[in-house]
This record gives structure tokens, sequence and C-alpha cells, in this order.
């Protein structure tokens, strides 16, 4: 069952009408209109224009980011960012340069995106579509003067993350190619709404009996800094399957 999203539906003299709640899978695609305003195009064919920012509209109905297309049918395209209902989506074929977005609808002559966005970024979006953020979430093993050993149980937010050392108890992810369909359009912004970071202990580590204890921030666009302490001392060897998840949001 699609999602329910309340939209204020306008009129072509921008009088409100008929707002309602509407179920997501009625819903084809949508984009900004009017610089504030939504313009939702049905699966019946018709279209409407609604006075909710379309962020709010993109989250609330669960649709997928293909970013700012730059034609539709071969046509030059000039609405801005697309976010399509998963249900008309039929397949991307990922060209050289750029992405082809099909979709299934209407089912005569299925409508055309051409997007530079990646299909990395397009698979983020769909991730971020059904929970509202995305994720990365892997466990951290460290030891001596090493970067720590990541495994990576689920990245839905980059294409690649690598680690460093720094000094001694201090350690780097560096995250490569960070989706740009998610908020921050591409980097890690500096905002606790937009990006959140939590660092749990492994079984290794009791912090109720020991001195031990750990952090985990934002320190550049595509950067966060792990660090394990003993007490006020930066340590080694401290992280042992220690669960790191960032959350990017949509």
């Amino acid at each position: 069952m699609g999602k329910i999203f309340n939209l204020s539906f306008q009129n072509s003299a921008n009088a409100p009408d008929s707002p309602g709640a509407i179920v997501s899978d009625s819903v084809v695609y949508a984009y900004t209109t009017q610089s504030t305003k939504t313009l939702v195009v049905f699966e019946n064919g018709t279209s409407r224009v609604a006075n909710n920012l379309f962020d709010s509209v993109k989250v609330g109905l669960g649709l997928v980011s293909i970013g700012n297309p730059s034609t539709v049918n071969g046509n030059k395209w000039s609405g801005g960012e697309v976010v399509i209902n998963q249900e008309y989506l039929n397949q991307v074929y990922d060209d050289t340069s750029s992405r082809r977005v099909e979709l299934n609808w209407p089912a005569t002559s299925p409508i055309v995106f051409k997007t530079t966005t990646t299909l990395p970024s397009i698979v983020s979006a769909a991730a971020a579509a059904d929970k509202g953020y995305a994720e990365f979430v892997c466990l951290l093993t460290q030891s001596g003067a090493t970067a720590p050993t990541v495994t990576v149980i689920k990245n839905e937010i980059s294409e690649n993350v690598t680690a460093s050392y720094v000094s001694a108890g201090t350690y780097q992810l560096i995250f490569g190619s960070i989706s740009t369909t998610l908020k921050g359009a591409g980097n890690f912004p500096a905002s606790n709404g937009s990006l959140n970071i939590t660092l749990q202990n492994g079984n290794y580590v009791d912090t109720i009996t020991t001195a031990l204890w750990f952090e985990a921030y934002r320190t550049s666009d595509a950067r966060i800094a792990i660090e394990s302490y003993d007490g006020t001392d930066l340590t080694n060897g401290l992280l042992v399957e220690a669960m790191l998840q960032v959350r990017l949001y949509y």
C-alpha cells in the first residue's frame, strides 16, 4: 500500500481548491512550480498544483529523485528536479555521460527523462524515499598505529569509503562520491537536522566500569572523525567491532 499525504491543491487563480489526502500510488511524478509550489502528475493523466513545498511532497509521498533532467522525450526540460513514484519507474540506463530514466507510463508512449545524476545517487534516493533518509552502517576495529578496519554492513549514501590513521586514538573515514540526491547535494551538511552520526561501543567495552569512551563527528564535506579515549587520553586499540551509523536525510 502506498503512503498517504495531504496535498493543498489550488486552481488556476491560485485559490485553495479541494485539499485532501492523496495516496502515493496515484502519483506518477512531481516537480517544483511557481517557486514554492509543487506540480503533481497523476496516473489518470491529470496534473494539479499543490501549495506544498517540493521537499515535503518528495518525502511525504516517498518519491525518488532523479535530479534535474536535461530533456524529457527528447525535448528540453526546464522544470528543475523531478521525483518519480517507483511504481512507474521502469528502467534506468547508465550511458557514458548521462542516465536515461524510462517510465512505464503512459502505456502507449512512456515518458523518458535524461539526467546527469549518477546511478548510485538515484539508488540512494530510492532507499531514502522509503525511510526519509539513507544510511551507512559499518563495524570498526583498530589496533596499533594503523587505520581502522572497516566492515561495511550497508552503504546507501556514497560510492566508497576508506579509513585513515591520523594520530593515536584519532582516525578518519573518507566518503567518496556522496549521493547528490540527499541533503547536502554531494556533501555532508553541517547540520544535525540533515546529518546524524552515532557510534556504539563494541561488546569489548563497558563504559560503566571503565574509562573508555568514543566520539564520531563530521570534520568536512566528506570526512567523519573517530576518536577513542581511555579517560582523557586518546588511545589506540580500543575499537573492537564498534558500530558506526551515519544517516543522511532526504
